[in-house]
């Protein structure tokens, strides 16, 4: 059956109406939107998600975000040179993204894409990039002083220097002014600006009324800096991003037990905060399924990968473009690979599974957009289900909760007896009880306690049963 989600996105509030709140964590303030609970994120590649390559033939992408329900896109850099990653200064933009090679008539193409994505009720985030710049670059050739060693085989920006810093900062606002993206996506932070050039672009964005999210690429300390990571589950326990995207572990289904890790924050933020023994304590947490620097596809038409980890997990998903539907690539990195969309009608029946594991999300926001101040607290629990060696996990609230079966049990088992949790998920004391299966629609069981605490599972190997048990 053919699913739209797009009824389903959270409705766009103008910044006056949005509430912040607190990031968690040590002497956090409240700066973080909170529409951030509601995010389900996707990165865009511009030049390679479509054929033509540019913000005017990108907006078809904005349709397939809605139809999936997604709500926020991370959009790769639109700066000038090379792929957007050896750029020439946040003050450029691409001509061959956006058909002008002048930089304000640029910047507004760009304004153009985004409010086509506000359109939709979807958020942007901008990628921007602190490192520096391309050697060939005009700004190097311009300001050399702003200049001082090498970074990634090009100049690294001075970050000591005030004059740069300073015009630095106010051309981020000013990207923020401009287009009216909600945010950025920073490369390589906190490593070469650090947390205070955040925080004061962050400070002069609220004095313009602006209320943005800000993403680091690396594990953060979060602060009035950042509001979340890009990885926000890696445990650096003998591994690292770089292994990550060489060899993508899918960490809740082969090396972490989820409701543990949740619950003691294993795995779970920065490395340094990991290693201090301080791990999971903030607010909100990114699944990064899939993004540009992975060689290989994390997800190989595995539901689990998306689904069961991410989408229905207490994380915000988010994956690259393209494996929703299969997009494979062969040690290549994914900014590389041009987006095959006819493996969306080759993989229609995966690709509507996915959106059905959004549409649960979206259609109970009290319990998939809950989130407590210190992310341990989540709500969820295990569940039992006899010979599945995956565990098996409820999210509730009030007088519900979601079961989560995913199926990774070998040699073809796909038959699991299951003890519903009422206890875990706050249903103890209800007279009756009703249980549906969210996948297929179909009543499973009602009546007193005795007749829905157990209950036969059928998934197949690789997919995931979803249950609303409900109190009356």
């Amino acid at each position: 059956m053919y699913i739209d989600n797009t009824p389903l996105l959270p409705k766009l509030l103008p910044d006056s109406d949005v509430t912040l709140i607190s990031a968690g964590g040590e002497g956090s303030g409240e700066f973080t939107p909170d529409w951030a609970r509601s995010l389900v994120m996707l990165e865009v590649h511009l030049q390679t998600a479509t054929p033509g390559g540019t913000l005017a033939s990108g907006v078809r992408v904005l349709g397939h975000c809605a139809e999936m329900g997604v709500n926020c896109v991370w959009l790769t850099p639109v700066y000038e040179g090379g792929n957007g990653y050896g750029n020439n200064g946040p003050h450029t933009v691409e001509p061959g993204l956006t058909g002008s090679a002048g930089y304000k008539e640029g910047w507004q193409a760009v304004k153009r894409w985004v409010d086509e994505a506000h359109k939709r009720n979807i958020r942007v985030l901008l990628d921007i990039i602190t490192w520096g710049a391309v050697t060939s670059g005009a700004l190097v050739r311009e300001h050399p002083e702003w200049f001082a060693g090498k970074a990634w085989n090009n100049e690294a920006f001075d970050w000591g220097n005030e004059g740069f810093r300073e015009w630095y900062i106010s051309r981020a606002v000013e990207n923020i002014i401009v287009t009216g993206a909600d945010g950025f996506r920073v490369d390589c932070e906190p490593h070469y600006a650090g947390y205070d050039v955040f925080a004061e672009i962050r400070r002069r964005l609220l004095r313009l009324g602006r209320k943005v999210l800000i993403m680091s690429e690396d594990g953060s300390r979060h602060g009035p800096a950042f509001d979340i990571e890009q990885d926000g589950v890696l445990d650096y326990n003998g591994w690292d991003r770089g292994a990550q995207y060489a060899d993508p572990r899918k960490f809740y289904l082969d090396h972490l037990n989820i409701v543990d890790s949740v619950r003691s924050g294993t795995g779970i933020g920065c490395p340094e905060y990991q290693s201090a023994g301080r791990p999971g304590r903030q607010r909100l947490y990114t699944f990064c399924v899939s993004n540009h620097d992975h060689r290989f596809s994390a997800v190989n038409s595995n539901r689990l990968a998306l689904g069961y980890q991410a989408i229905l997990a207490p994380f915000i998903p988010l994956w690259y473009l393209g494996e929703e539907f299969n997009l494979r690539c062969d040690d290549r990195v994914f900014y590389t690979v041009p987006v095959d969309w006819s493996l969306l009608e080759e993989n229609r029946a995966f690709f509507e599974d996915i959106k059905k594991y959004v549409k649960i999300r979206r259609t109970y926001p009290e319990i998939f957009e809950y989130a407590p101040e210190d992310h341990r607290d989540a709500n969820i629990c295990k569940v039992g289900a006899e010979g599945q060696p995956l565990q098996a996990y409820a999210r509730y609230a009030g007088n519900r909760g979601i079961i989560v079966i995913g199926n990774n049990a070998p040699g073809g088992r796909e038959s699991f007896e299951v003890t519903v949790p009422f206890g875990g998920m706050g249903l103890d004391g209800y007279g009756k009880y009703a249980l549906t299966d969210l996948m297929s629609g179909v009543r499973v069981a009602a009546g007193t306690r005795a007749d829905v605490e157990r209950f036969a599972a059928t998934v197949k190997y690789q997919h995931i049963g979803v249950y609303l048990a409900e109190g009356t």
